[in-house]
C-alpha cells in the first residue's frame, strides 16, 4: 500500500544544494537512499511539488529526487540565463553534487527538454529517460500561452482565469494540490515566465535528438494540445529505440491527472533490464 504525501508534508521536505556554478537549488528527496536514483524534472512554472502525487508510487526501492529548477519554487532566481543548455547544466551539477551518477531522468514538459539535453550532452550521467508531455519543437510567437505570457504583470493573481486554466487537468485533479500549484506558479516573477519562453523561440533541439543513446520512453495524453501527436512522432523517429505510449482522455499534465498509472508505467520501464 502506497502512503500518499500531503501537500503540507511535501513542503516540509525541501532541502538545498549549492551547485558548483554557485546556483542554489531546492529539492525534495524520498524513498530508499541506497536505491537506484530517479531524478524528476518539473515543467514550466511548476516546482518539485508537480511530482508530489506520483512520487510516492516510485519511492519503493528507488532514491527519488525532485528539484525546483532555477527560477522556480524555492530555488535561486538569477537575472539570467534561462536557456535550455544553462538549465541543463544546473541539472548536471545537481546530479554530481548529490552523487546520483548514473541516474534515471524523468521530465515533464520543460523538464523533458532538460532530460533530453542532459542525455545528449552527458550520456555517462544517465541510465534511462522518460519524456512526459514534452517535445523538441521550436516555441512560437503565437497561440494562447504566448499571448497570455505577454500580458502578465507582477504580482500575478493565482486565482485569475489564466492561472486556473494553466494549472488544471483534462480529468479531475486534487483541489488542494492545484491550489498550491497555482500559488507557486503565480509566485514566479513575470520576467522568468517571459525569459524561459523567449529563450526557446530560437532554440531548436530537434537536430540533437539523434545523440540520445539512453533507453527512452515517451508518454503523452491524447488530448495534449502543447506536446502534440506530431511532436511525439518526431521524437520517436529521431531517438533510436524510443517507445511511445499514449493515454486516451488525458491532457498535458498526465502525472497530475492519473499519478498512479503514470508511475506504474514509469516503474515498469525503468525496472526492465
Amino acid at each position: 500500500m502506497v502512503e500518499p504525501i500531503s501537500q503540507e508534508q511535501f513542503s516540509a521536505l525541501k532541502r538545498n544544494a549549492v551547485l558548483s556554478n554557485g546556483v542554489r537549488l531546492a529539492y525534495v528527496e524520498i524513498g530508499d537512499p541506497d536505491g537506484v536514483p530517479i531524478l524528476l524534472l518539473h515543467g514550466f512554472t511548476d516546482s518539485a511539488r508537480s511530482w508530489s502525487l506520483a512520487a510516492p508510487y516510485l519511492a519503493t526501492g528507488f532514491r527519488v529526487v525532485a528539484p525546483d529548477l532555477r527560477g522556480h519554487g524555492h530555488s535561486d532566481r538569477p537575472e539570467g540565463c534561462y536557456t535550455i543548455p544553462e538549465m541543463a547544466t544546473d541539472v548536471r551539477f545537481l546530479i554530481e553534487a548529490l552523487g546520483l551518477v548514473p541516474t534515471h531522468v524523468v521530465g515533464h514538459s520543460l523538464g523533458g527538454r532538460l532530460a533530453q539535453a542532459v542525455a545528449e550532452r552527458w550520456p555517462r550521467l544517465v541510465r534511462k529517460i522518460v519524456l512526459i508531455s514534452t517535445s523538441a519543437a521550436l516555441r512560437e510567437r503565437r497561440g494562447w500561452l504566448w499571448e497570455n505570457i505577454q500580458m502578465l504583470r507582477d504580482p500575478i493573481d493565482p486565482e485569475s482565469a489564466f492561472m486556473r486554466e494553466w494549472c488544471r487537468g483534462k480529468t479531475p485533479v486534487d483541489a488542494n494540490f492545484l491550489a498550491h500549484a497555482r500559488r507557486e506558479s503565480a509566485a514566479l516573477p513575470s520576467r522568468i515566465w517571459h525569459s524561459i519562453y523567449y529563450e526557446q523561440l530560437a532554440y531548436d533541439p530537434s537536430q540533437l535528438l539523434r545523440d540520445i543513446s539512453a533507453p527512452t520512453l515517451i508518454l503523452r495524453g491524447e488530448e495534449d494540445m502543447i506536446a502534440t501527436k506530431e511532436h511525439q512522432a518526431q521524437m520517436r523517429q529521431a531517438i533510436a529505440g524510443a517507445q511511445l505510449i499514449s493515454l486516451p482522455g488525458h491532457g498535458h499534465n498526465l502525472h497530475w491527472e492519473d499519478p498512479e498509472r503514470v508511475a506504474v508505467l514509469v516503474r515498469t520501464f525503468l525496472e526492465r533490464p
